[in-house]
């Protein structure tokens, strides 16, 4: 896998990035989790994801899905740097 500094951080990222978009309404959970575990074990450390993924209004699916494989091991936090973004409407305020 090639890496790249992320500017001044000292951070290397990878150069290809995951997209999350699709976990829970295309992948289901159990396929998302072996998605991501599969990027990790080619080296991809970059993801991508958003609060309205999972396109169910106020409810961050994906990021729900994330958070779910993250807390299965702790470990995986120190390798990963989780790109999101806030750019839709999350719920009916």
């Amino acid at each position: 896998m090639e890496y790249k500094h992320l500017g001044r951080t000292g951070l290397k990222v990878s150069t290809i990035c995951l997209g999350t978009m699709n976990f829970g309404p295309f992948a289901t959970e159990e396929e998302s989790h072996k998605i991501m575990d599969r990027a990790l074990e080619l080296g991809i450390n970059f993801f991508d994801t958003a609060n309205v993924y999972g396109w169910e209004k106020g409810m961050g699916i994906t990021e729900q899905i994330i958070g779910r494989w993250l807390a299965k091991d702790p470990q995986k936090e120190i390798k990963l740097l989780l790109a999101s973004k806030v750019y839709g409407e999350m719920g009916w305020y």
